[in-house]
């Protein structure tokens, strides 16, 4: 199967009165995790098997709580496909990517 999940983070921390706050350091994440990756103005688009999607949800989860988020809430959606898909695909009529990308 072919997975491509597109997912926005929501952490809330106690002390500050930002919604994005530290958004940045979990982009920094999903740039590092070697995964084929999109960032969207409301959501980062990601495409792997469906463990390594779902083990960068934890590794997100987990950095933005050791960070001092007491709570976080993840809009997930999960595409599941037995044909070929990929991001580089979906946006070829919106985007020029260069072919190392």
């Amino acid at each position: 199967m072919n997975y491509i999940m597109s997912i926005q983070l929501l952490p809330h921390y106690p002390d500050k009165n930002e919604v994005f706050s530290n958004v940045d350091s979990a982009i920094d994440i999903i740039e590092n995790s070697g995964l084929t990756h999109f960032v969207g103005p409301m959501e980062t688009t990601v495409e792997g098997s469906i463990d390594e999607l779902l083990n960068l949800v934890k590794k997100l989860n987990s950095h933005l709580g050791e960070d001092g988020a007491d709570r976080v809430i993840n809009n997930i959606k999960l595409v599941q496909s037995s044909e070929k898909i990929s991001i580089k695909e979906i946006l070829k009529d919106y985007y020029e990517f260069d072919e190392e990308e």
